[in-house]
């Protein structure tokens, strides 16, 4: 990514009722966004959208708005925004912004998530722009490395207590230009179980095994020749279970790639 990426911390960014970080002032825009005001912060949200470049994704009723700015710094920057949506959304919007700012905030530099930029009021949040393509366009013996690369990524966050969640989303892997490395889109499901803790040692087993069935999806529909019969069979576990699932839109489980 070009340029120098705003960075701050999402703990006191735009708290409505909180007060700034030591040594730094507190502005409002009129548009209702917030920044921090020095050096290194995050423009004003009316700046960077002003300098809006286009959307990724035009949210429905209940869903984020998602679209990219150009910074003067030349930075790029993603915005996830539910500003422009019901007020009810909106509330449901803020939760999701603020846990997915918290977990960008945690994984800063971590090379699993996009860099945190800021937030932009207390409905929308900016992320690094990562040039990439996500990781269900490269089926076949060649996405061996990057399923490799994707285990040890889940064993990073594991080994930190985090559980991503979401994983089974085919938007939220992206391999990154050059095909080198992957990040991992989407934190708003994630959770965080400290090791050491109560809630650790007497959840996080179970919870981990939702992104360990996840990982399992994607060596199903990326290359599944790799795949061992113990794994095939937990596989095959999980698509019973799924079809007897109320919220389950499709009524089966994962669809492999070109089947």
């Amino acid at each position: 990514m070009s340029g120098a990426l705003y960075v701050r911390d999402a703990r006191e960014a735009c708290a409505s009722d909180g007060d700034a970080a030591p040594g730094q002032a507190r502005s409002r825009d009129p548009d209702g966004g917030c920044r921090l005001a020095g050096d290194g912060t995050l423009p004003a949200r009316s700046e960077v959208e002003a300098r809006r470049t286009g959307y990724l994704v035009r949210g429905g009723p209940t869903k984020a708005d998602v679209w990219t700015s150009s910074l003067d710094s030349g930075a790029r920057v993603v915005v996830k925004d539910f500003s422009r949506k019901t007020w009810l959304v909106r509330q449901w919007g803020r939760v999701q912004i603020s846990r997915e700012a918290r977990f960008l905030e945690l994984l800063d530099g971590a090379g699993i998530a996009p860099r945190f930029a800021g937030r932009l009021g207390r409905y929308a949040l900016a992320m690094e722009y990562v040039d990439g393509t996500p990781l269900y366009a490269h089926p076949g013996p060649g996405a061996r490395p990057h399923l490799a690369r994707l285990r040890v990524l889940l064993d990073d966050l594991q080994a930190r207590g985090i559980v991503h969640n979401d994983l089974r989303g085919r938007e939220n892997i992206l391999l990154l230009a050059g095909g080198e490395g992957l990040v991992l889109l989407d934190w708003a499901s994630a959770v965080r179980l400290p090791p050491g803790t109560l809630r650790h040692r007497a959840l996080f087993g179970a919870l981990k095994r939702v992104d360990d069935s996840a990982f399992l999806k994607w060596k199903d529909m990326l290359d599944p020749s790799t795949l061992t019969a113990d794994e095939r069979a937990a596989i095959q576990r999980f698509r019973r279970w799924r079809r007897l699932w109320p919220l389950n839109r499709k009524g089966v489980g994962w669809t492999r790639t070109g089947s």
